[in-house]
């Protein structure tokens, strides 16, 4: 498809550009932000990235929710995937680009928090994060701020954004001392869309 030939030609430019840059100095990528965009560069030799990702996300409405638990503990895995597998179905099933007023994309690693069916979904955006929002709120009450226009929903969906995502270069960290990459990689492309 386009976009493989398109992902392929992006990989191999930064392929070579990183090998011409000196492995002592840190290389910085701007414009990705993607989970998935992410472990590629790191891939191939990218050390920082800007951080607009979750600020995208929480101007959509939405909240990430992606696994990036490359070593779970299994009871608590299937309860999370199960949770990712009802998104993923429910994506599936509606099968609509879903836009706003910017035309930023939602993702696969996020919800939309704007949608009805979070009107009385009482679960934390994400179970088992340990955030201000996680531990205080829930999705319907995030959702009622959204529908109101509440300011409190930027915030609270911000602080679970950044939290969700620090906390997936944290993982990215600890996958690399551990020389667990490749299972990171296969977790995050398994929710890709």
């Amino acid at each position: 498809t386009a976009l493989a030939v398109i992902s392929h030609c992006r990989a191999a430019r930064l392929s070579s550009v990183t090998a011409e840059l000196p492995e002592d100095k840190p290389r910085l990528i701007c414009g990705v932000s993607r989970p998935d965009e992410v472990l590629e560069c790191i891939e191939r030799g990218v050390d920082l990235f800007e951080s607009f990702f979750p600020y995208q996300v929480t101007e959509r409405g939405c909240a990430l929710t992606f696994s990036f638990d490359y070593q779970p503990n299994p009871e608590e895995t299937l309860l999370q995937q199960n949770g990712i597998q009802e998104e993923i179905k429910y994506v599936d099933q509606t099968k609509k680009i879903k836009t706003t007023s910017c035309n930023q994309e939602m993702t696969s690693f996020e919800i939309n928090l704007k949608e009805k069916k979070y009107q009385e979904d009482f679960d934390p955006l994400v179970r088992g994060c340990s955030c201000y929002c996680c531990k205080n709120h829930t999705r319907a009450y995030i959702h009622h701020l959204l529908v109101t226009n509440e300011l409190l929903a930027g915030v609270l969906l911000m602080m679970h954004n950044f939290e969700h995502y620090f906390g997936f270069f944290h993982s990215i960290r600890e996958a690399l001392k551990s020389d667990r990459l490749a299972q990171l990689k296969e977790l995050i492309r398994r929710q890709a869309s």
